[in-house]
């Protein structure tokens, strides 16, 4: 089995699985699979005690993999099933590419209601000068010794048939078994390209070395080394509800070094804000997950930095009379309270997301290149309510942004001190009529393209506002202020991925909406190993159609909120 193909199947099994909430790897007929749905699955994952806790990413399935697929299978319409099951067929290959298993025949019959996937170093020999080789372990839930041991007997005979050289080693009273090859590049080298171990009975682990097994089987006899133990990970499984299908960890500043092996995540958390500071770092998450009929619902606990503090937050019930003015088609959404805040709660995840971890809200860097360095501050000081913020993209390809807040004094000073900003950059200031509505536009004097005739100089718009009932909305383009003015349906209705958030009760302080379809190809431009994952998870990937953020509660090491995912097969 080659190395690299072994790695794969491990990753997506880590990610793919949890997230998408698919689990397409077989076939179950259940008289009742909506049970998952009612009830969820095993209430934590046990096999935590294998996983180091400076693991970047842990995520565990706490039902057997079939019987999700079991239930996708039921909520999916008659003509999709075939296709549904074809899904099922893509992604067991992939998981089990090059393995020679087959999931219902080889695994099924002896796995239980549990598989935890992890990725125990981003390098398994810390050394960035020959590459990096992240480690991952496999942990499966075993209710069938015999049968398991019986399943890995035969692997084993398969592998040492095709010619691969066996070790058989004894680890603290376990036995370890692994394969070793010569790599191309020299006969000396060697390599290791699976282990496993039948642990107390229990446990199938499976690594893609033998030295991952050694890290686990070490950390499940130290409470000060493994993940289950630990007390991050208590204090957030506290704050989550009980109900669930699975969990997925992120160790965030290792995840940002897997991801952007040339920056110091922690360096950076540091210099963002001096010690023990409100600075709002977050350095640790979990995410409990429970299935619904539209997809996934999660719920998650995200820990402050070591050193570090947030600024403590109680959810307040609002009437959110913004979100009618917010237009359906939008490629992210964003609705709150505090705008000043938007991007200090979005950029931990943009930065892990992006190839040089600097990445941030790209509302900033839009109004600031169109209207002047500074004029987002400028405003951010006079939106002292709700907003609305949405990001899309223009009809010329360029991308579109919308500010929607509540007309008040400190907005109206601070929409003149942005004018006065513009003025100062070059830019005119004119008034025009949209469609029966006066609109204030920013504008700049530009000549066309070059070859264009005869010459004319034209008015490239920089940006716009309106007043629309008790709000003023600001817009980078035409299209998008007049999609807010006058909307497609009358009177005005909240946007349909309004009625998901009645999945999470109680009160929020605040949302953030993603439309998957419209932003899938950008991250696959903008980050090379995405490419990789959205490749290989694209079976269950077109699937994916919205996602939701839900924040809640804010104390001074902790911030709570939920993650509502649709998922389609009804189309």
């Amino acid at each position: 089995m080659k190395f690299r193909s072994f790695i794969r199947p491990l990753a997506l099994a880590a990610g793919l699985v949890l997230v998408l909430g698919l689990g397409l790897l077989g076939r179950l007929t259940l008289n009742t699979p909506l049970y998952l749905i009612e009830r969820g699955g095993q209430a934590q994952p046990l096999a935590l005690q294998f996983v180091p806790k400076q693991s970047p990413i842990v995520a565990s399935v706490l039902v057997r993999p079939d019987r999700l697929a079991s239930l996708w299978e039921y909520l999916a319409t008659p003509r999709l099933r075939q296709e549904t099951r074809h899904d099922q067929e893509l992604i067991e290959q992939a998981l089990l590419a090059n393995t020679g298993l087959s999931y219902s025949r080889d695994i099924q019959p002896w796995l239980g209601e549990e598989v935890t996937a992890a990725m125990v170093t981003p390098d398994l020999d810390q050394d960035p000068t020959n590459g990096t080789t992240p480690g991952y372990l496999v942990a499966l839930a075993c209710n069938d010794s015999a049968a398991a041991q019986a399943a890995l007997e035969l692997y084993w005979q398969n592998r040492a048939i095709a010619g691969d050289a066996l070790t058989f080693e004894d680890f603290s009273g376990n036995r370890l078994i692994y394969a070793r090859r010569s790599t191309p590049r020299s006969a000396q080298a060697e390599t290791a390209s699976l282990a496993t171990a039948l642990v107390a009975d229990r446990y199938v682990l499976a690594a893609n070395h033998p030295d991952v097994l050694r890290q686990a089987l070490t950390a499940a006899q130290s409470t000060d080394l493994n993940l289950q133990s630990d007390r991050r990970y208590k204090a957030a499984l506290g704050e989550l509800p009980n109900q669930r299908v699975g969990l997925l960890a992120l160790n965030l500043p290792a995840v940002s070094q897997w991801l952007n092996p040339d920056r110091n995540f922690a360096e950076t958390l540091v210099d963002l804000g001096e010690i023990g500071t409100a600075d709002d770092q977050v350095g640790w998450a979990l995410m409990s997950w429970r299935l619904s009929r539209e997809g996934l619902v999660g719920h998650t606990a995200l820990l402050a930095a070591q050193g570090h503090r947030l600024h403590p937050q109680r959810v307040t019930a609002t009437d959110w009379d913004i979100v009618p003015y917010l237009p359906e088609n939008l490629a992210v959404t964003a609705i709150g309270s505090d705008l000043a805040t938007l991007g200090q709660r979005i950029n931990p995840l943009l930065a892990l997301a992006s190839p040089t971890g600097e990445e941030s809200f790209p509302l900033a860097k839009l109004i600031d290149s169109a209207l002047g360095q500074g004029a987002t501050n400028i405003l951010e000081t006079g939106v002292d309510q709700a907003y609305g913020v949405g990001l899309g993209t223009a009809a010329t390809g360029s991308p579109d942004w919308l500010v929607v807040a509540p007309q008040s004094e400190p907005l109206a000073s601070a929409l003149a001190g942005m004018t006065a900003l513009a003025q100062g950059q070059g830019l005119g200031v004119g008034s025009l009529d949209l469609r029966g509505t006066p609109a204030i536009a920013w504008t700049r004097l530009a000549l066309p393209k070059r070859g264009s005739q005869p010459l004319q100089v034209v008015a490239e718009v920089a940006g716009l506002h309106a007043q629309i009932d008790q709000y003023e909305a600001l817009a980078a383009s035409p299209a998008m202020l007049d999609a807010v003015i006058h909307p497609a349906a009358v009177p005005r209705q909240r946007p349909a991925w309004w009625s998901q958030v009645t999945q999470v009760p109680g009160p929020s302080t605040g949302y953030v909406h993603i439309d998957w379809p419209q932003i899938q190809a950008g991250l696959a431009g903008q980050l090379p190993r995405w490419r990789l994952w959205s490749t290989a998870a694209q079976p269950a990937l077109k699937h994916l159609r919205q996602i939701t953020l839900v924040s809640g509660d804010r104390s001074d090491v902790m911030q709570t909120g939920s993650i509502l995912v649709q998922l389609s097969n009804q189309s």
